[in-house]
């Protein structure tokens, strides 16, 4: 095969591991963002039972010993959604995981169809190069050839 075909059929070939790559980039900064907005929630929510744990405390009424039904349903409500929060994060995490270990393998399928493309291009220039100078060779041997001699 020649090197203009070769740099004909690898171009499109590296466009699309390109494309690939970059969808598969997109993938990971969405699940980025999305482990990012988890974590700050959780921190929204520990800051939360923190502030309600701190107004029990100082109250004047508050007594550690004995939780108002209020305060019990609070406390339910707080661990029920750190729960949530917690699994949310680790299926997030996971996914994360996965979602990495495609990344890598479409940034190595994108980095060896552009070498490809690159070694191509130089094999094309050369064939052009070498194409170009036999092309002057032979213009010159006519060139002598029809200069008549003194």
């Amino acid at each position: 095969m020649r090197a203009t075909e070769a740099l004909a059929r690898l171009t499109p070939l590296a466009q699309a591991t390109e494309i690939r790559y970059e969808a598969d980039l997109a993938v990971l900064r969405r699940i980025t963002r999305n482990e990012s907005q988890l974590r700050d929630s959780l921190s929204e929510l520990e800051d939360q039972a923190a502030a309600g744990f701190l107004r029990a405390v100082g109250s004047e009424t508050g007594s550690l010993g004995f939780a108002s039904s209020q305060e019990r349903a609070w406390r339910d409500w707080l661990s029920m959604k750190r729960g949530e929060l917690q699994r949310s994060l680790a299926l997030c995490l996971a996914e994360k995981s996965e979602q990495t270990e495609v990344l890598r393998l479409s940034m190595g399928r994108r980095d060896v169809a552009a070498q490809m493309v690159k070694r191509a291009r130089a094999e094309a220039r050369q064939d052009r190069l070498a194409k170009q100078m036999a092309a002057l060779q032979e213009m010159s041997l006519l060139h002598h050839r029809k200069r008549p001699r003194s």
